[in-house]
């Protein structure tokens, strides 16, 4: 990943999270990609979400008014746990 083409959106505490963001971003059109220490899908590691550097003002301004809430990204880590194995 080099840094002209991505750039830093958020960064989220746990992989989950960040997985449910980049779908949403991901859905809007928006090209994410997570990064994170953690060993283990459940593991409480700060997550990182990249975003094409193109799209990141875009990408700030779909998450300013806040259709990212806490309970939304919740609701959507818990929906993918439920998926099961990618």
């Amino acid at each position: 990943m080099r840094d002209s083409e991505w750039q830093l959106l958020t960064t989220l505490p746990d992989l989950p999270s960040a997985h449910s963001l980049a779908q949403v971003l991901q859905g809007a059109g928006i090209a994410a990609r997570v990064m994170s220490d953690a060993g283990v899908l459940g593991q409480a590691a700060p997550s990182r979400i990249y975003v094409e550097a193109a799209q990141l003002q875009q990408a700030q301004q779909y998450c300013a008014p806040g259709p990212c809430s806490e309970e939304e990204l919740a609701a959507l880590a818990a929906a993918d746990d439920n998926a099961g194995p990618r």
